[in-house]
């Protein structure tokens, strides 16, 4: 009990492969004979004895009984048979009626099988096994996204069964060119991934050069969506996130329709796109259900709010410690006024202030929605009325710092508003030991650091680093009329 934490890697026993055997009811329990609920049962039709494999709690029980085993009771060719080798024949000349029912005939095929939640019925002396798709468990509905709800738009977002979600993406897309590919990540657990993309509009390389990333991830088995993004983004890590995520099969299939490929995890109601860049965190399914004017003037919005959000503290400080002659007069004074008879330094107020407003937001986050709100607004009022009575910070700073909080909601994707929300701590930092010049130097090598990131060949800051000034606003800051990215 002393090592319960597997930390070493290679005490782990992978017995990912298994062995090339023959199909047999042994051979089954074997691998699978020690979960009770694997059920593994002989079944007896004609003269024959069969075996049929299943996860108890995952197949339907009714399609079951109903269409699958009654007919061998109730059809004369089944009650006549007499070997397992004829049984087969049969079942391959579509005796039994089903939507998905296929052949195999391998023991590996077998048992993954049956662990994809799937009934398979067994016939060993004929080494084979068919395969019925009956998949059947308690799930959620489709419910419209809670992160990224729109009022004109459509309401189905994912949920965790991903031929749910697939069916949701062919419903948006009716193409022949739509393809889902299905493939298997994990090494000691595996996890059916889809990837789904447009034959004639994606480029050929990109489908197989994001299967072969997932295929050679580095996955024990995948038991939160941090794994797929990291194994997306590849070994060259970002401050910013890479991969677009989103819970909106719209917002996916605009995405797919733009020659992106999305990728959809068994058991996670949320899609990647990739590749991603800047210009598609700063958007939002709700840009293309308002008036051209009015998505561009939000977007420009957000592109500010992103700006102050990274840079407002570290200016602040810049100016008061090292450059205030380049305020105006009268807000010189003011800010000298308001700091005055403060104990603290403005970078202790201002840093306490940011901590203060994590802390509200963790704590908010971690209580019932409804809980969770009214703490954070009520807790932020408190506390920077408090800070001032107590003069333990200056007015001015309890307005910057509810300032740079406020921008880092405005930003559509959490992901990019956590990472420049750890940036400007940072900033803040070399701000209160450098001045103007480090703040200009560290935005000069953040936008470098950017423009050197790329997913899967897409520079990140494209099109303002690969295109001519033309281009720039072609869907980026200004909406585009007929837009199919969003």
């Amino acid at each position: 009990m002393d090592k319960y934490w597997r930390d070493d890697v290679e005490s782990i026993r992978y017995f990912s492969e298994i062995e090339e055997e023959e199909i047999s009811i042994e051979s089954i329990k074997k691998y699978l004979g020690e979960s009770d609920d694997v059920i593994i049962s002989p079944f007896r039709f004609g003269f024959v004895e069969a075996h049929f494999c299943c996860v108890d709690g995952l197949v339907k029980e009714a399609v079951v009984d109903e269409n699958i085993l009654a007919p061998f009771s109730e059809l004369g060719v089944f009650k006549k048979c007499k070997s397992q080798k004829k049984a087969a024949a049969l079942l391959e000349s579509g005796y039994i009626n089903h939507t998905s029912v296929k052949k195999v005939g391998t023991l590996k095929e077998t048992v993954e099988a049956v662990l994809a939640s799937n009934f398979v019925l067994v016939l060993e002396q004929a080494q084979a096994a068919f395969v019925f798709d009956v998949k059947g468990f308690e799930m959620r509905s489709i419910d419209e996204p809670e992160s990224e709800s729109v009022v004109k738009g459509s309401k189905d977002g994912f949920t965790e069964p991903m031929r749910i979600n697939t069916a949701i993406v062919r419903r948006h897309i009716r193409s022949s060119n739509l393809v889902v590919r299905q493939i298997e990540i994990g090494k000691q657990a595996k996890t059916t991934v889809a990837l789904i993309y447009m034959k004639n509009i994606a480029p050929e390389s990109l489908p197989a050069e994001v299967e072969n990333t997932l295929k050679n991830a580095d996955i024990s088995s995948v038991c939160s969506l941090g794994q797929i993004e990291s194994a997306l983004c590849g070994k060259r890590n970002a401050i910013v996130p890479k991969i677009l995520y989103t819970e909106r099969a719209d917002k996916l299939s605009a995405n797919i329709l733009n020659g992106r490929v999305g990728v959809i995890v068994d058991g996670f109601p949320t899609a990647f796109i990739t590749p991603s860049n800047l210009a598609m965190f700063m958007q939002t399914p709700e840009d293309y259900s308002s008036s051209l004017v009015f998505s561009s003037f939000l977007r420009i919005i957000r592109y500010f709010c992103l700006a102050i959000n990274l840079f407002l503290p570290a200016f602040y400080l810049a100016i008061v410690n090292f450059s205030p002659e380049i305020l105006p007069a009268k807000l010189a004074s003011s800010i000298i006024k308001a700091k005055y008879g403060m104990p603290f330094s403005a970078f202790t107020e201002i840093f306490v202030m940011l901590v203060a407003f994590e802390v509200l937001i963790e704590a908010g986050l971690r209580l019932p929605n409804g809980v969770g709100q009214a703490v954070s607004i009520v807790s932020g009022i408190i506390v920077g009325d408090a800070a001032i009575n107590a003069n333990i910070a200056s007015p001015a700073v309890v307005m910057l710092t509810a300032a740079a909080g406020i921008t880092s909601f405005v930003l559509p994707y959490q992901a990019l508003a956590d990472s420049l929300r750890v940036s400007r701590f940072a900033l803040m930092i070399i701000a209160n030991f450098s001045g103007l010049f480090g703040v200009y130097a560290c935005a000069f090598l953040f936008a470098l650091h950017l423009n050197s990131a790329e997913c899967f060949g897409l520079p990140y800051l494209s099109p303002f680093s690969t295109a001519t000034p033309d281009i720039w606003f072609n869907d980026t800051l200004i909406r585009r009329k007929n837009a199919k990215n969003h």
